[in-house]
Parts: structure tokens; C-alpha cells; sequence
């Protein structure tokens, strides 16, 4: 049998998903479905942090700007239609682009502002340009925005009160992998990537200014 064509790896690749350029081997297949590459994982929130901080600012100073104005509004709207926040135990069996409305009405029950997933959408397109060892592709880019938007806002939770007895707890969490995130990451960037073409240069120059460069940065020339 064929191997993954991925660098190291000794798996079989999938026959089934070997034509179309899919010629990789299970594991890998799973893990571009999880985290929208087949070898780079989800970024941590502190990996993040420092460019929602230069985003923020960088918001703050352009709050005016008729792009930004046109992205906040465009996600506005939609979150406003997105429907009810199901619970999550009733999302099974539900197409992606259900499930991805869930998700976002469940942002809007949380009282999450339209401000902070345009700063979120930011600070990823920033962070995987700046990482000189990220992948830098499209579909990276909006399955780790969908996915950080995700956790503002992941999951059911219901609580009952038994008489002398403990407080019996239900927590349902939706899976954040697959085509649900694809589809997140699609509102996303139609919304914000015109604005990201703009910001995300001056976003890296402030997370610069304010926190140094990207340690790749620092590998990378005592590389050479």
C-alpha cells in the first residue's frame, strides 16, 4: 500500500481518499478536519492573545474605518438571523450550515459583541502570517478563526436542583471539527477579509512594537 505523503509518516494512506490529491494516510485526514491543516495543530489562546491585544488597538484607532464599519455590520447582521441557540444535544443529524447558525446564535445568547469576532478574525489572519512556521492557506486561516469563535460560546448547560440530594448537572458540547467549522470560517472571512487585507500588516507592526518579534522569527535567523 501507498504511504501518507506527509514528511515521517509510515501510515497507509486511505485508499478511498487516495485520488483527488487526497493521499493521506487516516490520521492526517482527521487532523486537517479538526484543526484545517494536516500537520499543523490549533493554536493556543496564549500563542493568540498577543495579537488580540495589537488587534483591539488597532480597532480602537480605526473604529471609522468604512471597511471596518461594512465588516461589523455585515457579521451584525447575520448573527441577528441566525435563529435560535438550539441545544446542543439537538444537533445531531442537522446539515453543517445549521449547525454553524446554532453557533453563532449561541455567540449572540452570550452577549458576545460583533466586535470581538471581528477582533478574533484579526488576530488569527495576523498570527499565521506572522508565524514564519505556520501554513499559511485559506483554509487554516478560517478553521482556526471558526474555532476560537467556537469556544466563546461552546456547549449546553442545564442544572436541576434535587430535593437533599446533589444538583444533578447536564454539559453537552457540539463537535468543533469538520464542516461545521468550515462553514463558520466562510462567514467569517466574507465578512472581515477584505478588512483583514488592510489591518493585518499594521497588527503584526503593533504586536511588534508592543511584544517583540514571533519566536520563529528569532529560530529562523539563528538559523542562518
Amino acid at each position: 500500500m501507498p504511504k501518507c505523503l506527509l514528511p515521517g509518516c509510515r501510515r497507509e494512506m486511505l485508499p478511498r481518499l487516495g485520488t483527488n490529491g487526497q493521499c493521506y494516510c487516516r490520521y492526517h485526514m482527521q487532523h486537517k478536519a479538526r484543526h484545517g491543516s494536516h500537520w499543523h495543530g490549533t493554536y493556543k489562546a496564549s500563542e493568540l492573545l498577543p495579537y488580540v491585544h495589537s488587534a483591539e488597538e488597532w480597532l480602537k484607532a480605526s473604529r471609522h474605518h468604512p471597511i471596518y464599519q461594512a465588516a461589523y455590520w455585515e457579521l451584525e447582521h447575520m448573527i441577528a438571523g441566525a435563529g435560535r441557540p438550539e441545544p446542543a444535544m439537538n444537533l445531531r443529524g442537522q446539515s453543517a450550515e445549521y449547525r454553524a447558525r446554532t453557533a453563532f446564535a449561541r455567540v449572540r445568547a452570550a452577549e458576545v459583541p460583533t466586535r470581538r469576532l471581528v477582533v478574533i478574525y484579526l488576530a488569527v489572519a495576523a498570527l499565521i502570517e506572522d508565524d514564519w512556521k505556520s501554513h499559511n492557506v485559506r483554509e487554516f486561516r478560517i478553521v482556526q478563526a471558526a474555532k476560537a469563535v467556537h469556544r466563546l460560546a461552546s456547549g449546553t448547560h442545564r442544572k436541576w436542583e434535587t430535593e437533599g440530594l446533589r444538583p444533578v448537572e447536564l454539559h453537552v458540547y457540539p463537535r468543533s471539527s469538520g464542516h461545521v467549522l468550515r462553514k463558520m470560517g466562510e462567514v467569517l472571512e466574507k465578512a472581515c477579509g477584505e478588512l483583514a487585507g488592510v489591518a493585518v500588516p499594521e497588527i503584526i507592526e503593533l504586536r511588534t512594537e508592543r511584544f517583540g518579534p514571533h519566536p520563529s522569527h528569532q529560530v529562523a535567523a539563528a538559523a542562518s
